[in-house]
């Protein structure tokens, strides 16, 4: 009985691993992608589709696709179109969170796949497992803060590009800040020095034996 559960749970492990070890390759080949992408699109001068916010005024009221007599009290909140003609900051700025997000989604898995591999040898504690979480847990708290940070300065900026001689010019608040990334890391961190605890502990025991 205690076999066939171990032959389970090494199974269980090894489709983990092999999960998160192609998932990171595919996740690191599509930031690739896109940072060409960003670059290509930063060169040209912007070309993209692109959806931007846009607060209420006349400009944005429903009322002024005269529907009829009655209509609502109203507003578009966003405009999609294809950005020209972007300054080469303003696009990298814009673009950015998107090779990043991908770029950060591989490095995550990259390290599960480490930590899968060393519980299937007997060695969670292991060095190399304690830095991937250790990379994962600032990679969280850093992208995840850094995409808010330039998601706003870059849809700040855009907006001051392509909409400032329009009738849906305006200042817009800045969403709020999300501060679950940084939570996040800061739990796998936490976790990381238990787990460097652990090598410790495992250490010293072995060194009684």
């Amino acid at each position: 009985m205690q076999t066939s559960t171990s032959s389970r749970q090494a199974r269980t492990l090894v489709a983990v691993q092999v999960v998160a070890g192609v998932y990171a390759m595919v996740a690191f080949v599509f930031a690739a992608f896109m940072l060409f992408v960003l670059l290509s699109s930063g060169l040209a001068g912007g070309g993209s589709a692109i959806t931007l916010p846009v607060g209420a005024s006349p400009a944005t009221s429903v009322s002024a696709l005269d529907v009829s007599a009655q209509s609502p009290d109203a507003y578009f909140t966003e405009v999609e179109f294809t950005a020209q003609d972007l300054s080469l900051g303003t696009s990298l700025l814009y673009y950015a969170p998107r090779a990043l997000t991908p770029l950060a989604h591989g490095i995550v898995a990259l390290a599960i796949m480490v930590l899968a591999r060393n519980v299937r040898s007997g060695q969670p504690f292991a060095g190399p497992v304690i830095r991937g979480m250790t990379i994962s847990a600032l990679t969280i708290a850093i992208v995840g803060s850094t995409n808010q940070l330039l998601a706003g300065f870059g849809t700040s900026l855009v907006r001051w590009e392509l909409l400032s001689d329009t009738p849906l010019a305006g200042w817009l608040p800045a969403p709020a800040f999300d501060w679950t990334p940084v939570f996040v890391g800061l739990t796998l961190g936490i976790i990381a020095c238990v787990f460097h605890a652990g090598a410790s502990l495992q250490r010293e025991t072995e060194g009684l034996v």
